[in-house]
Formats: structure tokens, sequence, C-alpha cells
């Protein structure tokens, strides 16, 4: 829908242009001139020179676009590096036709929008008509380099007065938001991802059929259907056996998430427009590690080690977290919903004691070892022997240490059985990914 409110807000006081200018100092010159020769004729010249520009000036301030801007997104959800197509859709809403001008669309830092480009003439309203000649359609492609929530618009339009003497700059419409989320880097399966608990025969029947019931054999009971015999197991046990449908459970995973800033031992990092690479790093190995858990069934529980940023949907999954503040991420399309919080994911000062405590009540609750994944940017040396305590409720228990981590951090938990696997903006999720895989093998063939 096109807005009732057509009239254009001016970004950039009207001003001369370069034409404007070479007349305001010729107009100067020529008063000079009069001024020294005693001329009236001159006189009359310099004031018709530099009254032009500012007529020009009055008049583009007066005369503003009448238009009116809707834009939409193709996709309307990208991941950092992707590319949306940005369709505006401008219409005239004044009766005479609009003048020569050049378009742009505001954007903040990290999205590459294209320069200004000529912006066609359109003809005068038409109100009868839809898509007639007083609307055009503009289109460009847009890349994003940072993740977040990010408006696009107003549209900035440039018009000129008909001699091109001053211009100004005028916001048409409204901005639409752009949400931007990590990148996802695809991970192979392995025995990270194996929910050991659950048992073998399970894992392979879940990951063979995951989209039906399993089915187990029990004895006959009198009134049980004959369409539901078992004859392969009735053949097996000698006895009379139909087939029972028992409703799977997901496998359940943790996550424990590094968001706390204070941790840092750099302390000239500042917080700004620019974002902290080494934390960036850290959200797209959370993002890709978590879409791959639930790629593979998992209920996904995420802890945070600053204030609480991610929502998910508290009260899921098999261990009973109802009444908790956990994020809990389980529903068809949790990956999207995960993906979008992550967006607007940042670094915290705020400390928060209370994280480990959280993991812990809730891998008590599971009753039986789980898959932990704690991603640490630097880890906190103060909380590290009550993580490792928690070795025995994890199976497995991968940690990823970010590159400023203290030594102690890998030492401590590797000592209480955790599997740590050092991660680095520069070599990627994919390689922190199989370095767990190797450091897992490797202590599991060893053991």
């Amino acid at each position: 829908m096109f807005q009732r409110t057509h009239q254009a807000t001016s970004v950039r006081r009207p001003r001369p242009t370069m034409r404007g200018w070479g007349l305001l100092g010729a107009g100067v010159v020529v008063l000079a001139a009069s001024a020294f020769f005693a001329r009236s004729d001159l006189l009359f010249g310099g004031l018709v020179l530099v009254t032009c520009p500012l007529a020009a000036m009055l008049s583009v301030t007066i005369d503003r676009p009448r238009l009116s801007a809707t834009r939409t997104f193709s996709p309307e959800v990208v991941a950092i590096d992707e590319t949306t197509t940005v369709t505006t859709t401008a219409r005239n809403q004044a009766a005479l036709p609009t003048p020569a001008a050049v378009w742009r669309e505001r954007a903040p830092l990290g999205l590459a929008v294209q320069d200004a480009a000529p912006f066609p003439r359109l003809a005068g309203h038409s109100p009868t008509t839809n898509n007639g000649r007083d609307t055009v359609t503009l289109r460009q492609r847009v890349t994003a380099s940072r993740r977040g929530a990010h408006d696009i618009g107003p549209l900035i339009v440039t018009r000129t007065d008909p001699f091109g003497l001053a211009y100004g700059e005028f916001s048409i419409g409204q901005p639409k938001q752009l949400l931007v989320t990590p990148r996802v880097t695809a991970l192979p399966r392995g025995e990270l991802d194996i929910a050991k608990s659950e048992g073998t025969e399970h894992e392979l029947l879940r990951h063979s059929i995951p989209s039906a019931d399993e089915l187990i054999a029990r004895e006959y009971r009198p009134g049980d259907p004959l369409r539901r015999v078992h004859w392969r197991a009735t053949a097996r046990h000698d006895k009379l056996m139909v087939r029972q449908e028992e409703q799977r459970s997901n496998p359940e995973a943790w996550m424990l998430f590094d968001t706390q800033r204070d941790a840092r031992r750099d302390p000239h990092q500042q917080f700004g427009h620019e974002q902290d690479p080494a934390f960036e790093a850290v959200v797209e190995l959370v993002a890709s590690i978590a879409v791959h858990l639930l790629d593979q069934g998992f209920v996904l529980s995420v802890v945070e080690t600053g204030p609480r940023q991610l929502a998910g949907r508290t009260g899921a999954g098999r261990s009973g977290t109802l009444g908790t503040s956990t994020p809990t991420f389980d529903l068809g399309g949790a990956d999207q919903l995960l993906l979008a919080e992550l967006a607007g994911v940042e670094q915290s000062t705020q400390p928060r004691d209370d994280y480990i405590g959280e993991l812990s009540a809730g891998l008590r609750r599971s009753g039986r070892a789980v898959p932990v994944f704690a991603v640490l940017l630097d880890g906190s040396l103060d909380e590290l022997g009550a993580l490792g305590s928690l070795r025995p409720m994890c199976e497995p228990a991968v940690a990823f240490i970010g590159e400023t981590a203290d030594p102690m951090v890998a030492e401590t938990l590797g000592r209480a059985g955790w599997f740590c696997a050092p991660f680095d903006r520069a070599t990627g999720t994919l390689v922190a990914w199989q370095r767990a895989l190797a450091r897992h093998r490797a202590v599991s063939h060893s053991g």
C-alpha cells in the first residue's frame, strides 16, 4: 500500500550546483566592478547573476517531489555475504510530471548498495491506473557483510531546477528492515552428533527413517487386531507377535555460548560501529553447530554466559524444562528461529554468575549423559572448575576454545575429560569442527 502523506522530507538543504556557484561568483565580481567603476548597468547585471541561483534554490525548496515509495526484498532474510534483490516501487502523486532527478537508497554500514542512478521522468498522477506511466520500479542487488537487522531506505531523490543551478535531496517513504543472519557452514556427521545414551540401534533407525514412528514387536494380547500381526517376529519367537508403534522422542543436546565481553584479555577493544571479528567467529560457529544438530533431530538448549538474549521456545524438550527460561529450539523451523535470534546477539559487559548452575540443572533433569558443546571465546577462569565437573553428565563433552583464551582454559577442561578444539576466524568453522572430530577419535581409540 502507498502512503497517504506524499510530501518529501528534505535530507539536505538545497544548494547551488557547480553552474550555480559559477553564476554566484560571476555576480559577485560584476557587483564589485560596478561599485569600482560606478556603472549602473554592471550593477543590474550583477544582481541578476546573483539572484538566479538564489531563486533556483528557493524553487527547489518549494517544489518538492510528491512521490510514494514501497520496497520488497527477495529473499527477505539473508546470511552474511549473501545477496538480496531490493525492489522499490515509486509513484508520482502530483498532477504534473516529475523533473529530472537521480536516486539512491539509504543503507547503513554492512550493506553494499549501488551508487546514485538516474531517476526516470514520471507522468502526472493517474488515480485510476495502477503501475502506469506515473510509476517506476527500481531494482538493485544488495550484498550484506554484517549480521543484524538493517534498515534499507528511505528512497533518496536528488532533483535540480530546470536550469541546473541548484539541487536538493529529499527522502521518500519509510525504511524497511532486512534481517542478516550469521553464515552457516555445513558440517559433516560424526561421533560428536550421535546421542550414545539412546543406543546404537535407535540411532541408526532414527537416521534411516527420521519421519516415521519406530515399530517394535510385542506378544499378542486378546483384542489386538490381526492386521497388526508381525509375522517375521512371530516366526522368530515361535509365538504370535504384533506390531506396536512407539512414539519416538528426539535426542537432546546442550550448548554453552560465550557472550560475556569482560572476560576478554584485550583492554583496548572498544564498543563501536565495527563488529568484533573474534566474536563474529564465535557466532558463526554457534550457528553452524546448532543448525547441524537441529538437522540431525536434536532438541537444542542454549545457555549464554552473559545476560540472556535468545528466546527460543522455553519449556520444550524431554528434560522437563517447563517453567525454566533456558532457550530451547525443537519446533519445525527452529533453525530459522535460532538464526534470526543470533542475528541480533551482542557481547555484554554485564556479569552473570549463574550460567553454570543453569547448565548443570538442565543436565540433571535430562537423567542421562547428553551431548554438550561449549563455544568459548576466552572462557572465565573462575568457572572452569565448575564447568569441568559437569563432564560425567556430558557425552560427548566438546569445548571450542577461542584464539584469545588463556592456555589454562584448554588445559583445565582437558584434564576434566573435555575434548578441546581451538578455533579462530582465520581457519573457519569447518576446520574447528574437524579438529574436534579428530580429537574425539584420537582419545576414543587410545582409550
